[in-house]
């Protein structure tokens, strides 16, 4: 199994604030850990590149585009909610996360690599069609999956996000697509940010059934999730029989 890291210490020039939660320090610490293990020598190096808006416009509107451009050239510190703050460079950056992460599907399906993982950062997964939250301001997954979808001609894309927060934006984006399935393990949205992605939330139209929620409650253990992932992911990811997997 030949795994990619695509990583890019332009990444840290999205700078958020010494105080921000999402900040330059979390990329530091997973490639000094990477580093420091020797993992290094056992990943191929993968290169970033700018996403093109073509791409981006795939999932955001041009007048979201507009004001995320227009609000980091101005030097504002936020757009949209101070949760998600950007300096002049941010623009950029997000375009290069974004394409970081188009470089690394381009590089499983080319046979150079067989998974990849891509630290990079503004992340993405709370960022909706036309405004940013939760730190977010490109919905780098969602992208993703319009791309292996234009670009490559696949038709079933799967994305599983375990972060502790439910992807608010990438569920929306695919809730009535029907070819991209979305799962999210999470804290129960009555107790946690952003307050969606219960249970009953399974999709509508064409997406019916295609939006897996498995909201857990605060502090729910290890076995827990474990069963969560093996009897509720699993079966329902083997049924979707996914080309692609995010």
């Amino acid at each position: 199994m030949k795994t990619g890291l695509l990583y890019d210490p332009r990444f840290l020039d999205h700078d958020t604030g010494p105080d921000h939660p999402e900040r330059p320090d979390r990329l530091r610490t997973i490639i000094d850990g990477v580093n420091t293990s020797g993992l290094a020598g056992r990943l191929t190096m993968l290169k970033a590149r700018p996403a093109a808006l073509d791409d981006v416009l795939a999932i955001h509107s041009q007048q979201y585009i507009d004001r995320l451009r227009d609000a980091c050239v101005s030097g504002e510190r936020y757009i949209d909610t101070p949760d998600s703050a950007i300096c002049p460079k941010s623009f950029e950056i997000a375009l290069l996360a974004a394409g970081g992460v188009l470089a690394a599907c381009d590089a499983v399906m080319a046979g150079e690599v067989d998974n990849a993982f891509c630290a990079i950062r503004p992340p993405g997964h709370h960022c909706e069609r036309d405004r940013s939250m939760g730190f977010c301001l490109l919905n780098n997954s969602a992208i993703a999956a319009r791309y292996v979808q234009s670009r490559h001609g696949l038709r079933r894309v799967l994305i599983l996000d375990w972060d502790v927060h439910h992807g608010n934006g990438t569920q929306h984006a695919f809730e009535s697509d029907g070819f991209v399935f979305y799962c999210s393990l999470h804290e129960h949205p009555g107790f946690l940010y952003p307050g969606t992605g219960y249970a009953f939330e399974r999709g509508e139209g064409l997406g019916a059934g295609q939006i897996l929620n498995l909201p857990m409650l605060p502090h729910a253990d290890d076995a827990t999730y474990h069963s969560a992932f093996l009897t509720r992911f699993m079966p329902a990811a083997l049924a979707f029989e996914p080309e692609f997997i995010l």
